[in-house]
């Protein structure tokens, strides 16, 4: 889908940023469409609690 986006009356230094962006944009989609990035194993921590039992997410956040 091509699209055309007016930049007329913007100063060249604001075209300019305008342009990097859309190429930003797009090599960013070709890498999304390319290969599959390699995923990383998320580690989460674990802290020591006296806690027995589930908690809802209100009881969790509640002291905040």
């Amino acid at each position: 889908m091509a699209s055309i986006i007016d930049v007329h009356d913007l100063p060249e230094e604001e075209v300019r940023i305008i342009r990097e962006l859309v190429e930003c944009l797009r090599a960013k989609a070709k890498k999304r469409t390319g290969v599959e990035e390699e995923r990383q194993e998320v580690v989460f921590t674990a802290h020591p609690s006296d806690v027995i039992g589930d908690l809802t997410r209100r009881e969790i956040y509640e002291h905040l």
